[in-house]
């Protein structure tokens, strides 16, 4: 259910649609704000960012994303 939920709000969105939020990000650990959802996203230092929706004090995995492809979120259990 969090699966479907989550490829309907975040499947092919960048970073550039949504807000980011510098008070709560870091290096390589950043925060996301879209419609009221928030999204975590933990990058390596090469070319994989992996996704999390946070939702009622949970976190979810939900996909992941390459910035050779402008960090478009891939929403799929295969990046989980």
């Amino acid at each position: 259910m969090i699966m479907d939920a989550a490829k309907k709000l975040f499947d092919g969105l960048t970073p550039e649609c949504m807000t980011h939020l510098p008070e709560i990000s870091h290096y390589n650990s950043n925060y996301y704000s879209i419609n009221g959802k928030l999204l975590y996203a933990e990058s390596d230092d090469d070319n994989f960012t992996q996704w999390y929706w946070v939702r009622g004090g949970r976190v979810f995995p939900i996909g992941g994303s390459y910035t050779s492809s402008d960090d478009e979120i891939i929403v799929d259990t295969a990046y989980t």
